[in-house]
C-alpha cells in the first residue's frame, strides 16, 4: 500500500475540512491550522496537500471565479495554476498570495449557488483521489536532470528552446521578475547569482576531468558547513541528492544562520552547482523557478579566459549574495 493510504487520505480529508471550517468561523487561518496543514509536504497526503489539489479542481471547474475574486492574492494564485513559471513571476512583480487567499476561493466555489450542500466533501474527496495518484506516480519528488526533457546541458548537445542570458561559461534561462548579476573574480565572470525577491541562486560551474564528481564531493561540503559551525545534511529531492545546510554569514556585522540548498548535476566534463540561499529554501521542494533556472541551464567551457571553476574549489559554499536591489 502507498503512503498515501485510505486511512491517510480520510485524515487528510477531515483535517482539511477542519481548516475550511475554522477559516470560515474566524475569516482568517490560525496558526494552528497552518501548522496542521503541512504545506510543503508533497510527499505524502496532508490537509494542505488537499487544499492545493482542491483549488486546481475548482480553477479548471470555474475558471471564471479568481479572476472575480476582490482578493488579489486569489487572482494571483490563478496566474501560478495556469500560467506556471510566468505565474510565479506574476506573484514576485504584481503582490504575493497567502494559504488564506487558497481557502477564500474554495469557500467561494462552496458557497456558489450552483452547489450542492455536500460540495466540500466531495471536493476534497477528489482532491484526494488526485493526491493520492500524484503520491503513488512519484512525479513531484523524483529527480529531473540530464534526463532526455530538463539539463543542465552542455553546449554540444541539443538544448531546448528557452531564451537565456549570455554570461560566457553560462547561459541562464531569461525569468520574468527574476534579476540575473554576474558573479566575478576580478574582471572575468565565475558565474551567476540570481535575485528571487528574499531568496537567491548562485550558480558556479567546476571543471572535472574525473567526472562524476558531485558524490565525491558532497559529503566534503556538508562536513565544510559542520566545521564552520553550521549543520548540513544530505536529501534527495528534484535535483537529485543534495545538501540542505544552514551555513554560518555575516549580515548587517552580526553572524547568523542562511538556510541553503546545495545542489549539483555532473555534465560532460564539468559540475555545475547551484546554491540556493533564503528564508524559504529549505522547503520541502525546490521552489519551481529555481528548478527551471538550474536545469535549463547551458555549461559552455569552450573560453578558457571566461572559464576559472576547478574541482578543488567546489566546496566552498560561500555565496557572494548581490545587492538588494
Amino acid at each position: 500500500m502507498s503512503q498515501a493510504g485510505t486511512g491517510a487520505t480520510g485524515d487528510a480529508v477531515a483535517g482539511a475540512r477542519e481548516i475550511v471550517e475554522q477559516y470560515r468561523r474566524d475569516g482568517e487561518l490560525s496558526a494552528r491550522s497552518v501548522d496542521r496543514a503541512g504545506f510543503g509536504v508533497w510527499d505524502r497526503v496532508t490537509p494542505g496537500a488537499l487544499l492545493i489539489a482542491a483549488t486546481v479542481l475548482i480553477d479548471a471547474e470555474e475558471p471564471t471565479l479568481a479572476e472575480a475574486s476582490p482578493r488579489p492574492g486569489t487572482r494571483v494564485l490563478a496566474a501560478m495554476l495556469r500560467d506556471g513559471l510566468e505565474g510565479l513571476a506574476l506573484a514576485q512583480r504584481d503582490g504575493q498570495f497567502g494559504w488564506d487567499d487558497m481557502v477564500a476561493l474554495i469557500l467561494a466555489y462552496v458557497s456558489l449557488p450552483s452547489t450542492p450542500p455536500d460540495a466540500l466533501d466531495t471536493l476534497l474527496d477528489d482532491a484526494g483521489s488526485v493526491w493520492t495518484e500524484i503520491v503513488d506516480s512519484g512525479e513531484v519528488t523524483r529527480p529531473r536532470v540530464r534526463d532526455g526533457e530538463s539539463g543542465p546541458w552542455d553546449v554540444a548537445e541539443p538544448v531546448t528552446d528557452v531564451a537565456r542570458l549570455d554570461f560566457g561559461v553560462l547561459r541562464v534561462p531569461r525569468l520574468e521578475g527574476a534579476s540575473l548579476h554576474p558573479l566575478t573574480a576580478g574582471e572575468r565572470v565565475v558565474g551567476v547569482v540570481v535575485s528571487l525577491g528574499e531568496q537567491a541562486l548562485g550558480l558556479q560551474v567546476f571543471r572535472t576531468p574525473a567526472s562524476p564528481a558531485w558524490d565525491r564531493v558532497r559529503p566534503r561540503i556538508a562536513q565544510g558547513v559542520r566545521d564552520q559551525g553550521g549543520s548540513a545534511e544530505e536529501a534527495v529531492g528534484s535535483l537529485g541528492t543534495e545538501v540542505r545546510a544552514q551555513v554560518p554569514v555575516v549580515r548587517d556585522g552580526e553572524r547568523v544562520l542562511q538556510p541553503t540548498r546545495i545542489f549539483a548535476c555532473d555534465g560532460p566534463g564539468w559540475l555545475l552547482r547551484g546554491a540556493y540561499g533564503g528564508p524559504s529554501a529549505l522547503a520541502e521542494v525546490v521552489d519551481p523557478r529555481v528548478h527551471h533556472l538550474f536545469t535549463q541551464t547551458v555549461v559552455d567551457l569552450s573560453s578558457a579566459e571566461a572559464f576559472t571553476g576547478s574541482a578543488q574549489e567546489v566546496t566552498d559554499v560561500e555565496i557572494r549574495w548581490p545587492a538588494r536591489e
